[in-house]
């Protein structure tokens, strides 16, 4: 398990962590990944996220990283753990800019989660991974995938 750190500069912060793709399937740029210790509990491994390990929310597959399916050559990349993230996957009606994202089960996407402390109860009260950058706004209350600024803090 590698990170990888930025040098002082300019340039906004972001930190990585170099991750393994567990699963079938190619993990592909903007995906929320959680560990996967349903199967390889070694701390290296990730997954799309799914409901018994939402909490182990491991950050978001760089811009222009695709992590190969398990067992094929580049199954390894960079996961970003702090800092802006350019498109991220995010999936809901309306989400507003700050507002806070969370990983959905069974897919890639990160959705609205407790606004403030308020609202926070024991079925929502999920600790807080992701920021939207910009606002999404579905004209119906169907729900859209799409690619979003974001902000993500999963250390």
């Amino acid at each position: 398990m590698a990170f990888v750190f930025q040098k002082v500069g300019r340039d906004r912060a972001e930190m990585f962590k170099i991750l393994k793709n567990g699963s079938t399937a190619a993990i592909t740029p903007g995906d929320a990944v959680c560990y996967d210790y349903s199967t390889a509990a070694d701390g290296k491994a990730v997954i799309l996220p799914t409901t018994v390990l939402l909490g182990l929310f491991a950050g978001v597959v760089a811009s222009g990283v695709t992590l190969a399916a398990s067992g094929s050559d580049g199954q390894y990349g960079k996961v970003l753990i702090y800092g802006h993230h350019p498109a991220m996957r995010w999936s809901g009606a309306t989400i507003g800019i700050g507002c806070p994202l969370v990983p959905v089960n069974g897919t890639g996407a990160m959705q609205i989660g407790a606004t403030h402390a308020t609202s926070i109860t024991t079925a929502n009260a999920e600790i807080q991974y992701a920021w939207a950058g910009e606002n999404m706004v579905i004209a119906s209350s169907l729900y859209s995938y799409g690619t979003r600024v974001g902000f993500v803090r999963a250390m």
